[in-house]
C-alpha cells in the first residue's frame, strides 16, 4: 500500500511549527493531548478528527501583532514561487489554487493585499500622483486652426453669430459669450500616474482663462435670470445659488490644476477600496462571458484577484522605470497587461483562441466602463469637495 501524496507546507516541506507554550511543549516531548474543539487524542499540531489546529492562540498582544504582520506581509518562498509562475505561465496559478492544488502558492487574498500595500508604497515615496492636468497655450497656428473650425461651424448661424465670431477674432483670438471674452487659448490634458515635476502647467494662462470663465458665466447666470423674470417664464433655481455651485466646481477645478499634490490627497485614500471593490466586479463580469463546470464565480473571483495583482505589479514597475525617464513606459503597460489577461483567461478555461479573445475585449470594455465611472465620480466628489 502506498502513502498518499503529501503536498508542500508554508516552508517547502518544512513541518508545520508547533504552537508555543504547553500545548507546544506537549508536542515536542511526544505526551498525548486532547482536542482543544473535539477532545479527540491528538499526536501532533493538528487534529485528524475535525481538523484544527491544536492552539489555543493565548499570546501577548505584542507577539499576534508580530504573527499577523509576519503571515499577511511575508515574503516566503510560495510568494517568489507564485509571482514567477504568474510571469511565466498567465492563468496557471489561478487554474491550480481553485481546483485545490493551493500549498505551493501564496492565496489570492494575501497576494493582492501584499502587492497592493507595495504598490501605494511605491505611489507615496516617488510622489507619483494618480492623476493631474497638464495646461500649456496653443500656438499662433493652433489658434488659427481653431478659429478657422469655429467660422465654418457657425457660418450658417446667422448674421449675430458671425458678429460674435469677428468681435472674439478683433479680441485677441477669444471666444465670446454674451459679450463677454473667454480668453483660453491653451490646451489641457489628463495625466494619470505621474510627478509633480512633470506637469506642465502655464499658470499666467491658465488664470486668465479661470477667471474670464467666471465672468462669462455670471454673465450667462443673469441673463437666464432676466429671461425667468418675463411674464409666462417658468420659475428656475436661484440665481444666487447657480452662481455659488458655479463658482465651487470651478474653485474645485483650479484646485486639481494649480495644486494636484493637494488634490490627489484625497483621491490617494480611495484608490485602495476602489481596487478592493473592482476585484469582485472583474469577477462577475467574468462570469457574464465564461460560463460552464470549470468556470464557476469562486474560479472567476481566484483569477480576478490575481490579476489585480498582476497588474499592481506592472504598473508599480512601470512608475518605477518611468523615475529613470524610460519613455512610453505606462502605454506598453496597458498593452502588456492586456496580453496578460488574454493569456490568462486561455490558460484557465481552455476556450480557442477567438473566443477567448472576443471574451477579453468584452470583459475589459465592461470592466473600463465601471472603473472609469467610478474614478470619475470620485473626481467629481474630490472637485466639488475641494472649495467647500
Amino acid at each position: 500500500m502506498s502513502l498518499p501524496e503529501i503536498e508542500a507546507g508554508e516552508d517547502d516541506g518544512g513541518v508545520d511549527i508547533a504552537p508555543e507554550g504547553a500545548i507546544g511543549a506537549a508536542i515536542a516531548t511526544g505526551a498525548a493531548l486532547a482536542c482543544l474543539s473535539c477532545g479527540a487524542a491528538i499526536a501532533g499540531a493538528y487534529c485528524a478528527n475535525c481538523g484544527q489546529k491544536n492552539d489555543d492562540m493565548r499570546r501577548s498582544s505584542f507577539v499576534l501583532f508580530k504573527d499577523f504582520v509576519k503571515d499577511t506581509f511575508a515574503f516566503d518562498s510560495r510568494m517568489w514561487r507564485t509571482l514567477g509562475l504568474m510571469a511565466a505561465a498567465p492563468g496557471v496559478v489561478p487554474t491550480n489554487y481553485s481546483h485545490g492544488r493551493r500549498s505551493r502558492y501564496t492565496p489570492p487574498v494575501r497576494l493582492f493585499l501584499v502587492v497592493s500595500f507595495l504598490f501605494f508604497l511605491v505611489l507615496g515615496l516617488t510622489h507619483t500622483m494618480f492623476v493631474a492636468v497638464e495646461v500649456v497655450a496653443k500656438s499662433p497656428a493652433e489658434i488659427a486652426a481653431d478659429r478657422a473650425r469655429l467660422e465654418a461651424a457657425m457660418r450658417e448661424a446667422g448674421p449675430a453669430a458671425q458678429e460674435a465670431i469677428a468681435e472674439a477674432a478683433r479680441e485677441n483670438e477669444a471666444v465670446v459669450i454674451d459679450g463677454e471674452t473667454v480668453d483660453c487659448d491653451i490646451k489641457t490634458r489628463l495625466r494619470f500616474f505621474v510627478r509633480p515635476q512633470d506637469v506642465k502647467i502655464d499658470e499666467d494662462k491658465w488664470r486668465r482663462c479661470a477667471e474670464s470663465i467666471k465672468r462669462a458665466a455670471k454673465v450667462e447666470i443673469e441673463n437666464d435670470e432676466s429671461d425667468a423674470a418675463k411674464p409666462g417664464a417658468q420659475e428656475g433655481p436661484d440665481e444666487a445659488d447657480i452662481e455659488r455651485g458655479f463658482e465651487r466646481v470651478l474653485a474645485g477645478v483650479n484646485l486639481l490644476v494649480a495644486d494636484p499634490t493637494a488634490f490627489n490627497a484625497g483621491i490617494n485614500t480611495w484608490l485602495p477600496r476602489i481596487m478592493l471593490f473592482m476585484a469582485p466586479v472583474l469577477a462577475l463580469i467574468t462570469a457574464m462571458f465564461i460560463r460552464g463546470r470549470d468556470a464557476l464565480l469562486f474560479d472567476h473571483l481566484v483569477l480576478a484577484l490575481y490579476s489585480h495583482a498582476a497588474a499592481f505589479t506592472v504598473i508599480g514597475a512601470a512608475i518605477v522605470l518611468g523615475q529613470f525617464g524610460v519613455p512610453n513606459v505606462f502605454p506598453a503597460a496597458m498593452a502588456l497587461l492586456g496580453v496578460y489577461f488574454v493569456l490568462a483567461l486561455r490558460r484557465a478555461y481552455k476556450r480557442g483562441w477567438i473566443k477567448t479573445v472576443l471574451s477579453s475585449a468584452f470583459i475589459g470594455v465592461l470592466y473600463l466602463i465601471v472603473l472609469t465611472s467610478v474614478v470619475g465620480a470620485i473626481l467629481v466628489n474630490q472637485i466639488w469637495r475641494a472649495a467647500a
